[in-house]
């Protein structure tokens, strides 16, 4: 293992015992094989979605799940204040939650979840073999914890990138969960201004 790989090794250990269990999820350089890219899953009204539909927008990717304590909620609240840093250009971004949790997160789930959100917003599932190629095709990562003893019966341990495409649905850049909704509205800007 390289010295990179030790030093993001170390981060991961270390977010992972810190942040409850979730992974600090930047893309080590050294993973082989593309990232990003189109996808079909089952959107918030149970229609069929194509992710080259949104072609002329910024998107922004992250997986989740609607039960998820602390992370997504912040996340979707992170990316709410995105939209409103960008003013007038808040059209031009769109955000895509993928679930991770496709047996608790039906369509109706994810509208009622992204319904306490100011944001132009999807939510998507589908069955766990197309949200797994999903998961793979962005190098992102999660795991079922099973808690028999609580009402949920079990969390979601999930990495927490934020994946940014451009008009061209091309993955230009990732986000940690701790980058500030600053930091990513000037990405966005930029992206926007491409």
């Amino acid at each position: 293992m390289t010295n990179t790989g030790r030093i993001l090794a170390a981060v991961a250990l270390l977010a992972a015992a810190v942040g409850g269990g979730y992974w600090w999820s930047a893309r080590q350089a050294e993973a082989a094989g593309p990232v990003a890219g189109d996808f079909v899953l089952i959107d918030q009204d149970s229609a069929r979605f194509d992710t080259r539909t949104l072609r002329g927008k910024v998107v922004l990717v992250f997986f989740g799940y609607s039960h998820c304590p602390d992370v997504c909620p912040t996340t979707l609240s992170k990316l709410s204040s995105v939209a409103r840093r960008l003013g007038d250009d808040r059209g031009a971004m769109k955000v895509v939650y993928v679930s991770v949790d496709p047996e608790r997160d039906t369509p109706t789930v994810l509208k009622a979840d992204l319904g306490n959100f100011d944001l132009d917003a999807v939510g998507l599932t589908g069955t766990r073999a197309a949200i797994d190629s999903v998961v793979a095709q962005y190098g992102a990562q999660y795991e079922i914890v099973q808690t028999p003893e609580s009402a949920g019966r079990y969390t979601v341990n999930h990495s927490t990138t934020l994946y940014v495409l451009d008009r061209k649905g091309r993955l230009r850049r990732e986000f940690p969960y701790e980058a500030t909704a600053d930091e990513i509205a000037s990405a966005v800007r930029e992206l926007i201004g491409d």
